[in-house]
């Protein structure tokens, strides 16, 4: 999976944990899906490329990150997340949607949770 740091174009997945979830994921104008995942999960690794195709798709309208619970809990508990993977969609600072459903067409729950936000 393309993961990029901060100072790289974002034409991937980005990476985020605490010291840059403000900035990557609660600032930012357009919508930030964020893939709250953990070390052997295997469903997690199951979306990595097609999280990375959508972020490819949905470059400069969507922004894409993960964000690793085990390394911090603290935000996962923040905000609820107990199962992984889970897919939430902040903007404007906010959990906009809360859990995007993976199991069945991951793009087309993803494509109808963004267009959701557009109403």
């Amino acid at each position: 999976m393309n993961i990029t740091t901060p100072h790289e174009h974002p034409t991937g997945v980005l990476e985020v944990d605490t010291s840059n979830f403000s900035e990557e994921v609660l600032k930012p104008a357009e919508p930030v899906i964020v893939d709250f995942w953990t070390n052997g999960c295997e469903p997690c690794e199951e979306i990595e490329t097609d999280l990375e195709q959508i972020a490819t798709e949905l470059a400069g309208k969507v922004k894409v990150v993960k964000l690793n619970a085990d390394e911090n809990p603290e935000l996962a508990a923040k905000y609820g997340v107990s199962a992984f993977p889970t897919l939430a969609i902040f903007k404007g600072g906010e959990v906009a949607v809360a859990d995007i459903d993976y199991a069945r067409s991951l793009r087309s729950s993803i494509f109808n949770a963004v267009a959701s936000l557009r109403t």
